[in-house]
């Protein structure tokens, strides 16, 4: 088979934050290539390795040197948070499929800022999420403006990377100011810097707050608007996201707290994925859904004013379409902890799917939504999709669209394929539960692997 090119996603900074996954892959690596910032984060997992340290804007230098590399041994290609939201899985996929065989290229998931930021501030998101870059460095602002837009009419939450720099200070007042005409100024705006980094700050304000105090907003910002906000004290009962289901995918600081827990309660798929990590009392509840949740909450303050240390585990990750909007709204002695969401996983596996912004829905979805928001340029994932709801999306995008369909990705009865558009329509799916994947324009199947370019050409030669 050859030795192997891992993109790998090490999270917003902090060790806790990575994956198992992860630190194997750079542990197993001959060689360790990436942009230096990002490097200095893991000093520790760099030892005995040959180190690769990049420059900003040299993206596409990496991504040739980490092919080339593949001659001599194993590469890991690091990008932080995931590698496919704003990060190298794009650009590295282009570039080595033109020589490596896809069996001997793997794309790591992580932890997405914007996850590890709403967990920090205790923001979970409801139905949808669009998450946009406010860099037109790769993408003209033209395209950037009506993607806002239309997340902005849908009353849609928005994570905003990239808001501010030295050169391009613009740029977000326009975007505040489309939300703001929009009906948005009142909404509430976390301002997260450096999450999981050395000076780490979280301040919250409004959107129009944030037009009048751009304070410390830059290129290390993050802002989240919109979801549901509580205040939660960062202590008392864990919150867990345990990632899309294999032990390998959970992140270290996840794996410490459940196996030191005094009791572990969650849905009992999440528990039977993680069983061989737990030593305490395992609870899953009674009855409903619901009724099984607050039995839940009750129990681990029950166990936390004992003196135990109770967790509550979530799939994916606790801000996204999780249990955790239910205990964030019943209690405040909680901490949130990341985990890999079931997107990054999805999309993981069919390669480099996101050319660029994006949105996250879950549940029943409207035609006329879906419309706006393919038409204006978003990759899309719909969460918890029945195979009826998959197969009519079909008719709302170009026939040659590439698109992945996943379920219980990383499981026992994993299934995914890649597609066409018009191939959803014939695709026998039973049951529901599925993650629809739908790439962004301009993107491509190549060798089984989905293939969306982020913009490259029209700055680099690639």
């Amino acid at each position: 088979m050859g030795s192997k090119l891992s993109i790998v996603g090490i999270g917003p900074g902090d060790l806790g934050c990575m994956t198992q996954r992860a630190r194997r892959a750079i542990e197993g690596a001959d060689f360790v290539v990436g942009y230096r910032t990002y490097l200095d984060l893991i000093p520790s997992l760099l030892k005995d390795k040959k180190v690769f340290p990049g420059r900003m804007g040299g993206e596409v230098e990496r991504a040739r040197l980490a092919v080339e590399l593949l001659d001599d041994g194993q590469v890991a290609l690091i990008s932080s948070g995931d590698p496919n939201v704003y990060g190298m899985a794009s650009i590295a996929i282009e570039i080595a499929l033109s020589s490596v065989d896809p069996s001997r290229i793997e794309v790591v998931p992580g932890v997405t800022a914007f996850s590890a930021a709403a967990c920090r501030a205790g923001v979970v998101f409801r139905e949808s999420l669009a998450v946009v870059s406010l860099s037109d460095l790769l993408t003209p602002w033209e395209e950037i403006r009506r993607r806002i837009r239309v997340a902005a009419s849908m009353g849609m939450p928005l994570a905003l990377y990239n808001p501010r720099s030295y050169r391009r200070d613009w740029q977000l007042s326009e975007a505040l100011e489309i939300l703001k005409d929009a009906g948005r100024g009142g909404d509430p705006l976390v301002v997260a810097r450096n999450v999981s980094r050395e000076g780490e700050s979280i301040r919250r304000s409004t959107v129009d707050g944030a037009l009048l105090d751009a304070g410390e907003i830059d290129m290390l910002t993050l802002l989240i608007i919109g979801g549901m906000h509580s205040d939660v004290s960062g202590d008392g009962i864990s919150i867990a996201g345990v990632g899309p289901g294999s032990v390998d995918d959970l992140t270290h600081e996840v794996v410490d707290r459940v196996s030191s827990a005094t009791i572990v309660l969650g849905a009992e798929m999440h528990l039977k994925c993680i069983k061989d990590i737990i030593s305490g009392e395992m609870f899953v509840g009674t009855g409903s859904r619901e009724e099984r949740q607050v039995q839940r909450l009750e129990r681990a303050m029950r166990e936390l004013q004992n003196g135990g240390s109770p967790v509550i585990t979530v799939g994916g990750d606790p801000s996204m379409f999780s249990a955790a909007r239910r205990y964030v709204g019943m209690a405040r002695s909680l901490r949130m902890l990341p985990g890999v969401g079931a997107f990054s996983a999805a999309a993981a596996r069919a390669g480099a799917p996101i050319s660029n912004d994006f949105v996250l829905l879950s549940g029943p979805v409207s035609p006329d939504r879906l419309s706006l928001l393919i038409d204006a340029g978003f990759s899309v994932f719909l969460y918890n999709a029945g195979g009826d709801s998959v197969r009519s999306i079909s008719d709302l995008l170009p026939g040659s669209r590439p698109c992945a369909v996943a379920r219980d990705v990383t499981r026992q009865n994993e299934f995914f394929e890649v597609c066409t558009a018009s191939e959803l329509r014939d695709m026998k799916l039973d049951g529901s539960r599925y993650t629809l994947v739908v790439s962004g324009p301009g993107s491509r199947i190549r060798d089984g692997m989905i293939v969306a370019s982020r913009g490259y050409e029209r700055k680099y030669c690639v």
